[in-house]
């Protein structure tokens, strides 16, 4: 008798630890997820204002020059945009009395599939600017 009892009691104890064991790995998990989510955050924002300063800059470039390139990509280095690439591209068309631009602009930092990548893109502005003769 005391030796099924003994028998039991081994099997309680390893029911035991596994428990133990996966609410150790659960506690880790959700203590990874805790610390990354304001990083995640916090690029997210990053590259939210660099898609921003993008498109201000395209916006700029349009209406100072009176046209715009297809296509413009720079690296932002203002600060907290270290590392965040702008693509700005541009459209015009001739309109009777001035121009339509239509500017977007996409943010990007890091490499597609790095847990540092993050993407934004800015929606399409269309402004109509007049340009004395």
């Amino acid at each position: 008798m005391k030796r099924a009892a003994a028998g039991f009691s081994m099997v309680t104890a390893i029911f035991l630890l596994v428990i133990m064991a996966a609410l150790g790995v659960f506690m880790l998990r959700l203590s990874s997820t805790h610390h990354a989510t304001p990083q995640q955050s916090l690029l997210a924002a990053r590259v939210y204002f660099g898609a921003r300063a993008g498109l201000d800059w395209g916006i700029q470039q349009a209406i100072a020059a009176g046209s715009c390139a297809a296509s413009t990509a720079f690296a932002l280095t203002g600060p907290g945009l270290t590392g965040v690439t702008a693509t700005v591209t541009c459209a015009s068309s001739a309109h009777t009395g001035g121009t339509v631009y239509r500017v977007t602009s996409t943010a990007v930092h890091g490499t597609f599939g790095a847990l540092d990548y993050a993407q934004r893109q800015n929606p399409d502005v269309k402004f109509l600017a007049f340009h004395a003769d």
